[in-house]
């Protein structure tokens, strides 16, 4: 499976798990590492710290299922940057950045921002 595609099933697992939680404020992020080098991506999702702690563990959990590294935040060394999408759903609400290493900056953020996304620097 692809990274990408990896990245996607992820987030739509997260998504499922918090959909019935509210906003409560503050947040706490789940992160998950998939590959090496150029080919690494990581993803981390930020939820409302409401969520309960057997969403959090779940979502580490899928994480190592699909044979990432789960942590609680992505590094940022070596980063290009990362790619950060806010979910409009008020039944689901996440904000997910997936941060890139492939070293290819500039084009990593036009497709970013040409998608109506926001583009942070590492």
């Amino acid at each position: 499976m692809g990274t990408v595609k990896l990245s996607h099933t992820i987030a739509a697992s997260l998504a499922a798990i918090i959909a019935a939680c509210g906003d409560g404020g503050s947040w706490s992020t789940v992160a998950c590492t998939i590959g090496s080098g150029t080919a690494k991506t990581c993803v981390e999702y930020s939820i409302p710290s409401g969520s309960s702690a057997d969403a959090i563990q779940a979502q580490s959990d899928a994480c190592v299922g699909a044979g990432g590294v789960a942590s609680t935040v992505c590094s940022h060394v070596g980063a290009d940057g990362g790619c950060r999408v806010k979910s409009t759903d008020p039944d689901s609400v996440q904000t997910v950045t997936s941060w890139l290493y492939a070293g290819n900056a500039n084009d990593e953020k036009m497709a970013c921002t040409s998608n109506g996304q926001t583009w942070i620097a590492p």
